[in-house]
């Protein structure tokens, strides 16, 4: 079976996991979470970075940390994993969905203001699929409207805007570890900024709301968001392969663009200012090809796929029949996640090709 992702795990990283294990390391007050900390600060060009269990309870703490409360509006592209909705709700705040634009994926920002009330307190783009939107403008919007800006970027390490990671721009970002991300952790995420008040806060929170360095003084309610050592040995030397994974990605995503996009196979576009990290490679179908049907063909040829992510409105805990958002709907419904795996070759991606082109002939 080609698998839709594997992560890519390197001898050193499991002789680092040994040793730090053999050290006694395992809890989240250790050097190697330092290390780790430092050393993606130092990739992303930000000032401090924190790692988290995950990348979902990252993004809870992130709102947290910028001040969001219960009550609150924070404005969320509804084509994006449930999580991002879910870390607004865990405070009790509200998300507000928007529509995407159709050529690029992205949350469509010309919405953004329609969405804008007296309750809203942030924008959360999400940077979907290792692109990303256009930043300056979503910049413009929370100036202009004295609104935060938490960066979903969970699926973007190693993207950028206007040669600039995109985690590295106002308020606070987030990246996600999990094993099918660029790197991986085996579970991890990251909050990442430039600003000491939220990175002091969000500090604070991901350690039970410890005061400073006093043992078991706690002036606010925060939570055990901490990572194991253990994960984080896993990853850390990845940390410095982060650009060769992108680049072999790019290669891989530019075989499948070449073979499939004269087959009407449409590819969310990737705008002049954005340098994508190639995260899932997906794509629309042909408009007269059923999606469900290619998927159930591709894996009886042991061709791993996925649906592209269903929008967060038409999900049941967040579902409302007033709200309707097409372009969001049309992407979820043609849309198909194809193998993405950093080593995969030249054969095997050609050998996905053919039984797509076949399944069109039949």
């Amino acid at each position: 079976m080609i698998n839709l992702y594997e992560p890519k795990i390197y001898k050193e990283d499991i002789e680092l996991v040994i040793e730090t294990i053999n050290k006694g390391w395992l809890s989240g007050n250790t050097p190697i979470i330092n290390e780790f900390e430092e050393n993606i600060s130092n990739y992303l060009e930000n000032r401090y970075s924190l790692l988290c269990s995950n990348g979902t309870l990252a993004l809870h703490l992130a709102l947290l940390s910028i001040g969001i409360e219960k009550d609150d509006e924070v404005i969320v592209p509804s084509l994006s994993y449930i999580a991002s909705a879910n870390a607004v709700k865990y405070i009790g705040a509200k998300p507000v969905f928007v529509d995407v634009n159709f050529d690029d994926w992205q949350i469509d920002i010309g919405k953004i203001k329609d969405k804008i009330s007296s309750k809203t307190k942030a924008i959360m783009p999400v940077h979907l699929y290792g692109l990303a939107p256009d930043l300056d403008s979503i910049q413009k919007i929370s100036e202009d409207h004295k609104l935060k800006i938490v960066h979903d970027a969970a699926e973007a390490l190693g993207t950028k805007y206007k040669d600039k990671h995109t985690s590295s721009y106002k308020d606070v970002a987030i990246h996600s570890f999990f094993p099918n991300k660029v790197i991986t952790t085996g579970e991890g995420g990251l909050l990442t900024t430039n600003n000491e008040e939220i990175y002091l806060k969000a500090k604070k929170i991901r350690s039970q709301g410890l005061r400073g360095e006093v043992e078991y003084d706690h002036d606010v309610i925060g939570y055990n968001y901490r990572i194991s050592a253990v994960l984080a040995a896993l990853g850390l030397n990845q940390i410095g392969k982060i650009d060769t994974h992108v680049n072999d990605k790019e290669k891989i995503f530019n075989l499948y663009k070449s073979r499939l996009e004269e087959h009407n196979f449409i590819f969310p576009e990737e705008k002049k200012e954005i340098k994508s990290s190639f995260w899932l490679i997906s794509c629309l179908v042909p408009e007269n090809i059923n999606r469900d049907d290619l998927k159930e063909f591709l894996y009886k040829k042991q061709i791993d796929t996925r649906n592209v992510f269903k929008p967060i409105h038409l999900q049941e805990p967040y579902i409302d029949k007033n709200v309707s958002l097409p372009n969001s709907e049309k992407i979820s419904n043609k849309g198909i996640c194809l193998p993405s795996s950093p080593d995969l070759t030249s054969d095997q991606i050609n050998y996905i090709c053919d039984q797509i082109i076949f399944f069109l002939k039949k």
